[in-house]
Formats: C-alpha cells, sequence, structure tokens
C-alpha cells in the first residue's frame, strides 16, 4: 500500500510539473518550437525543475554543444557537418529549457534574458564561421558573421523607439524586432505576409532546414540562405533605425517651434 501511495505520489508530481511546463510556451515561438522544439523541451524541464538548476547554470552549461558542433564543422566532410547540424538542431531544443524553468521558479530577470540572447549570438557566429571555414568558403562565413552582427547592433540600438506594429503583431515578435518592424516599411506589405516572413526565418525553423539542407549534401547553401536573410534584415534594421531618427528629430522641431 505504501509503494501504491508513493507511487500515485510521484505521478502526481511529475503531473503538476507537466501542467507547470504546459505554460512555458512564449507568444513568440515559431512553428518548429511550438510543435517540434517546444514539445520535447517541456519534457526535459519537468525533469530539471525536481533539481535546484538555476536557469542562467543551464544556459551556461548547454553551451558547450555549438562549441562540439564547431569541431565537426570545421572537419568539412558531410558526416561531420551533419552531426554538427544535428548537435545544433538538440541545441536549440535544450534552449527553451532555461526560460521555462525561469518561468516555472518565477525566476525570470533582465540579466538572464541578456545571457541567453548573448549565447545565442555566439552560438550563431560559431555556426556560420565555422561552416564556412569547414566547406573552405571562409570569406563567405565571414562576411555572414559580420552582417549578422552589424544587424544585431542595429536591432538592439532601435528597441528603444516606438514601436508602431498593430497590437495584434506584437506578441509574435522579441521586443528588439518591434521598431524595425514598425519602422522599415514592411508592414505595407501586409500584415499577414509579415507574420509568416518572420515565422518562416525564426531561428528554430532555420536550424532545423539547415539540418535537412545538410542531410541532403546542401550545406553550402545553409551559408547562401543566412546571408541572404541577414543582408535583408540588415537594410531593414537600418532603413527603420532611419526613419524612427527622423521622425523623433521632427517631432522635436516642432516642439522646439512651438
Amino acid at each position: 500500500m505504501f509503494g501504491l501511495r508513493h507511487c500515485k505520489t510521484a505521478l502526481q508530481d511529475l503531473s503538476k510539473l507537466e501542467e507547470k511546463t504546459d505554460l512555458m510556451s512564449k507568444p513568440q515561438d515559431g512553428f518548429v518550437s511550438r510543435f517540434f522544439n517546444r514539445p520535447i523541451s517541456r519534457r526535459i524541464t519537468s525533469v530539471l525543475l525536481k533539481f535546484p538548476i538555476h536557469p542562467s547554470t543551464w544556459t551556461i552549461s548547454i553551451c558547450v554543444l555549438p562549441l562540439i558542433a564547431s569541431v565537426f564543422f570545421v572537419r568539412g566532410d558531410y558526416v561531420s557537418i551533419v552531426i554538427g547540424a544535428a548537435i545544433f538542431q538538440v541545441f536549440s531544443i535544450l534552449d527553451g529549457c532555461d526560460g521555462e524553468i525561469a518561468r516555472a521558479k518565477n525566476l525570470e530577470s533582465k540579466l538572464g534574458e541578456r545571457l541567453d540572447y548573448f549565447c545565442d549570438f555566439i552560438a550563431s557566429l560559431l555556426y556560420v564561421l565555422t561552416l564556412g571555414l569547414g566547406l573552405h568558403r571562409s570569406s563567405e562565413g565571414i562576411v555572414c558573421g559580420a552582417l549578422i552582427t552589424a544587424n544585431e547592433v542595429l536591432l538592439r540600438a532601435g528597441k528603444s523607439q516606438t514601436a508602431v506594429a498593430p497590437s495584434a503583431l506584437h506578441e509574435s515578435f522579441y521586443p528588439r524586432h518591434r521598431g524595425m518592424v514598425g519602422h522599415s516599411g514592411l508592414l505595407n506589405l501586409g500584415e499577414r505576409f509579415v507574420w509568416w516572413l518572420f515565422q518562416l526565418t525564426k531561428r528554430d525553423m532555420a536550424i532545423l532546414v539547415f539540418l535537412l539542407l545538410a542531410l541532403l549534401g546542401l550545406a553550402q547553401w545553409i551559408l547562401h540562405l543566412w546571408v541572404t536573410v541577414a543582408g535583408v534584415s540588415l537594410v531593414l534594421s537600418a532603413l527603420a533605425l532611419i526613419r524612427a531618427s527622423s521622425a523623433r528629430a521632427e517631432i522635436v522641431k516642432r516642439e522646439g517651434r512651438s
């Protein structure tokens, strides 16, 4: 009887943990995160919540995965590139656990958010630089890394700008993207188009597509696509920042006249 009660209690505790992690999805989740990554990460998080693991500790601990993947990428052969891309897919899944732990334990913080962002940024740079090295396309990898860096700098610079995107779209974007969407002119193409554009170019979608390209022996297209998306994003971010700054300067000018 005691064993049965103990088992039932354990199952109830696990059920409560799973209910907690069911609430851990984010409105910014893309299709891959929502239907593939998140269901797996929730299961992992339900186990991690049984231990005194801090979200930031988890964030730092999984950073070893991009480093390992990079070693495989540098080797440059088909099998190594597939393994490297698969490790990055695992990293993409596990990367959701820190936020889930933070929300479940009420440990969300700006520091944790910045740490997660920094680790993701470094992982992206390692991906393109080492893959470019392995494919003997070092210059393309460096260009891609520079575009990613420049775009992130502009996104951070424009984060404080007023977001003018419709509220219906706000939840789908991270804060640093809202100003860019609102001021770049993207919305002239239609809200639905913008929503789909972001869904299809989110990081979770990209990492999975890159794995599929690696499996198909088309690893060079990973760099081609990343350079294209990063380049377009950079142009839109720069345009948004210029327009927002001009609009703000015009407002200040009018206030000065009045």
